[in-house]
């Protein structure tokens, strides 16, 4: 757990000194990526996390679209200094994880395989689904599909401006 939350760090510390947009959504991406894997094992279930990274992955898309329309031929330049900054963070990481624990073993936070190992029965499955729609969890759930809802208007509405980067084909 640890391992993944230096991680979802490092990406955010690579993310601010890009400036390539594709370097930049693969970055953000792989931060999607590890920060749904770290909600999916602190809940001990994945649907928010299942959610969560397809909601990312929609809005990657679209900015892959969008950016692979408006700067196509620009050059991708890595530079030499900063991957070195970077495998320099990476190693400085991984050698305070060895001080603290040489087998990278964390006694304080057990996490249960349960729902992996045992098939879930009906009760469980409608308990697990109907938690996403009752108090709790309700207005997030509200306020994602409103997101998309508004997301989806609004990139239709970007696509049918005659001057946009992204024009209808016919």
């Amino acid at each position: 757990m640890l391992i993944l939350l230096s991680f979802i760090f490092i990406l955010s510390l690579i993310f601010f000194n890009l400036s390539h947009p594709l370097a930049m959504g693969l970055t953000l991406l792989v931060q999607t990526t590890l920060i749904s894997i770290t909600s999916g094992l602190v809940n001990k279930t994945f649907w928010f996390s299942y959610l969560l990274f397809l909601i990312f992955l929609g809005g990657m898309l679209v900015l892959f679209i969008y950016v692979s329309s408006l700067a196509s031929n620009e050059q991708f330049i890595l530079n030499n200094y900063f991957l070195f900054i970077i495998f320099f963070l990476l190693l400085l990481f991984l050698f305070f994880f060895f001080m603290m624990d040489p087998l990278l073993l964390n006694n304080k936070i057990q996490i249960s395989y349960s729902s992996f190992i045992y098939p879930l029965n009906s009760s469980m499955l409608s308990e697990l689904t109907s938690t996403l729609y009752n108090s709790p969890s309700m207005m997030l759930t509200l306020f994602i599909i409103s997101y998309l809802l508004l997301t989806l208007l609004i990139i239709v509405k970007i696509m049918m401006i005659f001057s946009s980067p992204l024009q209808l084909s016919n």
